[in-house]
Formats: C-alpha cells, sequence, structure tokens
C-alpha cells in the first residue's frame, strides 16, 4: 500500500512528536481497532513491551534477548537501528500523551538504515588527528553503532574505539566524567544536557574546544564551546542563533580546510613579525 493510501486507510488523530529525553515519537491512527504506534531506539521501547508479534503475527511473550541480539549484529555492521512496537487505544480516545505507552506494548520489529561516513569525511578526521586535533563524536544512535562508524572514520586508538553511553556518563563523578571526555573518542545515547557537561568537563582540562550541532538541544553546548559551529543548511535557527560560526555546506571537511588554512595564515603572521622586528 501506498504511503497516501495508508494515511487514507488509517488518519493519523493524533502524534507525539520525538524528544531526546524519551527517544521515540508516537501516533494514533483512527482504525479498526484504533492504534497507537511507536517508533524510538531499542532501550526505550523494550522496557515497555510485554509482548512481540511472531513470524505468523500472533502476539506471544517478549524475548528481549533475542532482540538484543539482533540489534548488537546491525549495530556492529554500522546500521543505524530503529525498534517499532504498538498497542490498541481505546474506541473514542482522540489524543495520545506519554502516559498512553508507559506500558504493555507489543514489540513489531527493527529498522536498520546505513548512513556511511563521506570519503572527506574520512580524510578530514585522519587530518585532523594528523595535525594533533581530537576528534570526537557525540550521537544518540546505538554504541556498537556509533563504534562501527567510529572505525570507518579512523578514529581508533592503541586501544581501540573507546567509547561511553550516556547511561554510563550519568553514572560518573565530576572527576571520572573529565577523565572519560579526555580519553573517549564516541559518546552513545548522549542526554543533551550532556553535551554541555562534555564540553565543559573538556574546557576544565584546559581544552580549546570546537562543537558542530545542527539542533535545539545542540544550542547550549553550541554557546558554551569556544568555537560553536551550526549546520547552514540543516541546521535549526536557535542553533544558527547561538554559534559562532555556520558552516554552510554541512561539510565536516570543510572545518578541516578552514583549520588548515587559519594555521598556514598565522604561521605566515608569525614569520613577517619576526622578520620586521630585526
Amino acid at each position: 500500500m501506498s504511503q497516501a493510501g495508508l494515511a487514507a486507510a488509517k488518519p493519523r488523530l493524533d502524534a507525539i512528536p520525538f524528544e531526546s529525553d524519551y527517544q521515540y515519537m508516537a501516533t494514533l491512527h483512527d482504525a479498526k481497532p484504533r492504534m497507537m504506534y511507536v517508533k524510538g531506539s531499542v532501550e526505550a521501547l523494550l522496557r515497555r513491551c510485554r509482548q512481540m508479534l511472531d513470524a505468523q503475527g500472533q502476539a506471544v511473550a517478549l524475548d528481549a534477548d533475542q532482540i538484543q541480539q539482533e540489534v548488537e549484529s546491525m549495530a556492529g555492521q554500522g546500521l543505524r537501528v530503529l525498534a517499532f512496537a504498538q498497542k490498541a487505544a481505546a474506541v473514542h480516545q482522540h489524543a495520545i500523551d506519554h502516559g498512553d505507552i508507559a506500558t504493555d506494548l507489543v514489540f513489531l520489529g527493527l529498522q536498520g538504515m546505513i548512513d556511511p561516513p563521506r570519503p572527506e569525511a574520512i580524510a578530514a578526521v585522519h587530518a585532523c588527528r594528523s595535525a594533533g586535533i581530537q576528534v570526537k563524536m557525540i550521537t544518540g544512535d546505538h554504541i556498537a553503532t556509533a563504534r562501527a562508524i567510529a572505525q570507518r572514520m579512523g578514529m581508533q586508538t592503541a586501544a581501540g574505539v573507546v567509547a561511553f553511553t550516556g547511561q554510563q556518563l550519568a553514572e560518573m563523578s565530576d572527576r571520572e566524567l573529565k577523565q572519560a571526555a579526555a580519553t573517549g573518542s564516541v559518546f552513545a545515547r548522549v542526554a543533551p544536557a550532556q553535551k554541555l557537561q562534555l564540553v565543559e568537563a573538556l574546557q576544565a582540562e584546559g581544552e580549546i574546544v570546537a562543537m558542530t550541532g545542527d539542533g535545539v538541544n545542540d544550542a547550549p553546548a553550541l554557546k558554551q564551546a569556544d568555537i560553536g559551529i551550526a549546520m547552514g543548511k540543516g541546521g535549526t535557527e536557535v542553533a544558527r542563533e547561538s554559534a559562532a560560526m555556520l558552516l554552510t555546506d554541512d561539510n565536516f571537511a570543510s572545518i578541516e580546510a578552514a583549520v588548515e588554512e587559519g594555521r598556514t595564515v598565522y604561521q605566515n603572521l608569525r614569520k613577517a613579525i619576526a622578520f620586521l622586528l630585526p
């Protein structure tokens, strides 16, 4: 069935937009029976599910271990994994809120999407590391997905790709957080407030921090960073206003090129001053 046909058959009555704090979005549809559908991170949905559909479409007891094994397999290939679930709604229900989907969801399945890093981005990361610039990835993806992508981009050290989850960061003391910010290359399933904490932790260690972002939730970290860089094409207005610089082509490689050009100008100024002073 086409999207238009599906929308006509099951019109949407209400929706909960995606929020980083909840890691899911949900919709309520007028159908027989009236149904709520949820998509989001595996962690957010599994704890709300008690049943799942088998290959024949019958509801059976949830096998969380089997689902987690499949997620690990997909994420290990660098796939971004989305989970899907549903729940029957009351016949006369016209609105949906977070309480409606807090429990008793039926797990439907997983979807894997590939978003391979651009070749120029891989080259830019290598150039940055060669120039003494640390590159760190902060993402809402599954930690295995983030680690696989970081491996492809050459962000590993002798100890491999050092990665932390937002839950691990939340359990750390201030000292441990500073150490994790300094040694980690990947931070996955990170809450918006933790982005700001990571920037502040690096600055507390004397680092000059450049932060890229495009969403409303990135605004505090962009403002706190020494150089906040917002996406010029895909960035929100809030992110652009909070940043000190706009990346007009939304390409990480442009940042590396700008740093290289800036360092060349700086070295030329030093040489000119050193020549003029004698």
